[in-house]
């Protein structure tokens, strides 16, 4: 009879060990807090003194600082920057024929596959859109 109450209860312990495993793994699982990475091309829109324009940009990220390049019909302007908890920041410099200019780009990660945010220059603030290009 003893061996038969040490088998109940050692059953009844194992079958709530496992029970407790089960509901563990039933919880929501943690999400992932790590930002999604800006790094790869993205297609920029945005709306210049000249109109409508289409910008290839690509980034790459090596902890928070990032790197990359600007392609347009003005041609290819390197760009560098930080990107911070889902926020992008970074510069370009470049020769606006009657001198040097600066515009800053501030936005944030929308989604995977979607930035947004403002550039800051000579011509004000421009609101602009970019989506991942996909391969």
């Amino acid at each position: 009879m003893r061996k038969v109450v040490v088998l109940v209860v050692v059953a009844l312990v194992l079958g709530l060990s496992a029970q407790a495993a089960l509901a563990q793994e039933k919880q929501e699982p943690k999400k992932d807090e790590t930002p999604a990475s800006v790094a790869g091309k993205w297609s920029m829109s945005l709306d210049g003194p000249q109109g409508p324009m289409t910008i290839a940009v690509v980034f790459a990220v090596d902890g928070t600082n990032v790197t990359g390049t600007m392609s347009s019909q003005m041609g290819d302007t390197a760009l560098e920057g930080q990107y911070v908890d889902g926020n992008l920041t970074f510069g370009i410099t470049f020769d606006g024929g009657g001198g040097s200019m600066q515009i800053s780009f501030a936005g944030k990660l929308k989604d995977a596959d979607n930035l947004e945010g403002v550039l800051s220059g000579p011509m004000g603030e421009i609101p602009w859109k970019a989506v991942r290009v996909k391969y």
